[in-house]
């Protein structure tokens, strides 16, 4: 291939992506302006949790600021499906057709087990959770909160239950390769215990029983999920094993 070809070819890819590129940030901005006019519903349904509390801003800009935030949030969310499209349609042609397969099953149950951990969260854990939280001192202080700050709480809480919920994709991904053995996950289920504990009392705001057992809960089922599908993965891996011999 000649260096004007391979120019050619690099050219073409790189317009391509910007082509792609384009097509994503603009579904992300028509999304944005769809949920700009649910936006303060969703502020609503959010801190509806925090009855018999104030909710306060600290500054002229806060509200507005949130808004828009949370706006572009919802627009990224109902977008990404698409971007995650142009993403593959920009990959595919440098894949084999197993690794298009890997990846088309793959990229849509990220997404949706992050959604099931986001709904979990908002769903479960918060309207569980905040009362507890709101009574401690309940005679000492009258619970006030920015709504920044809350929002940010329940934005780390959506983040990491999210990441959570990987779990089984996880498990899967590792048995698949051979990496583990079902029976292998299946003994470590002590040190697992353990370990979601740990982790619960790592990434929780709070420390209180009740928030951490609501946290470690959902990881100790997802990780029980995660022992059947590892017995799909080896039962495919040694079908594929069979098939190439």
């Amino acid at each position: 291939m000649s260096n004007d070809e391979r120019a050619m070819g690099l050219f073409e890819h790189v317009r391509e992506l910007r082509e792609r590129l384009f097509r994503a940030i603009i579904a992300t901005i028509l999304a944005m302006i769809v949920a700009s006019i649910f936006s303060d519903t969703i502020i609503a349904w959010i801190v509806r949790p925090l009855e018999g509390s104030s909710i306060i801003v600290l500054s002229p800009t806060e509200a507005p600021v949130i808004y828009f935030k949370v706006s572009l949030a919802i627009g990224f969310v109902i977008a990404l499906p698409y971007i995650l499209y142009q993403v593959y349609g920009f990959i595919k042609p440098g894949l084999y057709p197993n690794e298009r397969k890997v990846v088309l099953v793959g990229i849509p149950a990220v997404f949706i087990f992050f959604l099931l951990g986001a709904v979990f969260t908002l769903q479960v854990l918060i309207p569980l959770s905040l009362p507890i939280l709101m009574g401690f001192l309940g005679d000492v202080v009258q619970p006030t909160y920015s709504l920044e700050s809350y929002l940010s709480f329940v934005t780390t809480l959506i983040t990491w239950m999210g990441l959570l919920f990987q779990t089984p994709l996880v498990v899967f991904v590792i048995a698949r390769i051979g990496f583990v053995t079902p029976k292998q996950l299946s003994r470590a289920r002590r040190g697992v215990w353990f370990g979601a504990a740990l982790f619960a009392a790592i990434v929780t705001p709070t420390h209180d029983p009740i928030t951490m057992l609501l946290a470690t809960g959902p990881f100790l089922m997802l990780y029980e999920v995660g022992i059947i599908l590892a017995r799909v993965a080896a039962k495919q891996r040694d079908r594929g094993e069979l098939e190439r011999s």
